[in-house]
């Protein structure tokens, strides 16, 4: 890990995937509930009381590493008066579990319509299985079932993401009942940790806030060292 972080603020979603290098994480992770990603400016308040909480106790100019996905622009604005914040430059975390950008379109071109689901984001209710039983509590079956097969209309493909930090066999049941359910096509994906330590090392490209910069996505600035892994 870079030993000019000082600290972490991090979505759950990557929670198994840190895991895996904590014997290298040096500094404390303070994480943001991963059900956040699907209202962005409710993220965007939980980070920014992150930083602030950071504030508190860092060093002026201190690097805080943001491990999240800019999820609905929830990144946009985001600022320190006295930190540098540091996040990787993807629109949100499946390129980082999948293990890179390349991954993840050369995924999209072949099966456009993929739903992406990890054990993170199952245990956090964030799948079309959970999402349908909390439709049905609220609307009663026919019209929950109704509400849920809409949402999920447009895709065909249920994907579980196999990157080696779990035990999946339990998720492959959730996931595989989601498709019996929904009408979709089970499929699995080996993912990759070569992105999660990329960014750890700062390896790949990241968008840079100094203290007191506002980040406006018309004027994001990059810092991009020499990849950690080739780009494919």
């Amino acid at each position: 890990m870079d030993k000019q972080i000082k600290l972490i603020i991090a979505c759950e979603a990557f929670k198994g995937e840190l895991e895996v290098f904590k014997e290298t994480i040096t500094v404390d992770i303070l994480w943001i509930e991963q059900a956040l990603h699907n209202v962005p400016d409710k993220l965007h308040l939980k980070v920014q009381e992150k930083i602030q909480e950071a504030e508190t106790y860092l060093n002026p100019g201190d690097i805080v590493l943001l491990f999240l996905g800019n999820c609905g622009g929830s990144l946009k604005g985001i600022s320190s008066e006295t930190l540098t914040l540091i996040y990787p430059n993807v629109d949100d975390c499946i390129p980082v579990i999948l293990g890179s950008m390349e991954r993840f379109k050369a995924i999209q071109a072949e099966k456009v319509g993929t739903f992406y689901l990890n054990k993170n984001w199952i245990d956090a209710g964030e799948d079309p299985l959970s999402s349908s039983r909390k439709y049905i509590e609220t609307y009663g079956e026919k019209k929950g079932w109704k509400v849920s097969k809409v949402m999920y209309k447009n895709y065909t493909h249920f994907t579980l993401i196999d990157n080696g930090c779990y035990t999946l066999d339990k998720y492959r049941m959730h996931v595989r009942e989601a498709c019996e359910k929904f009408e979709k096509i089970y499929s699995e994906e080996k993912g990759d940790l070569k992105f999660v330590e990329a960014i750890l090392n700062r390896q790949c490209e990241m968008v840079t806030i100094p203290p007191n910069a506002q980040n406006d996505e018309s004027k994001q600035i990059y810092q991009t060292r020499k990849a950690f892994f080739p780009e494919t």
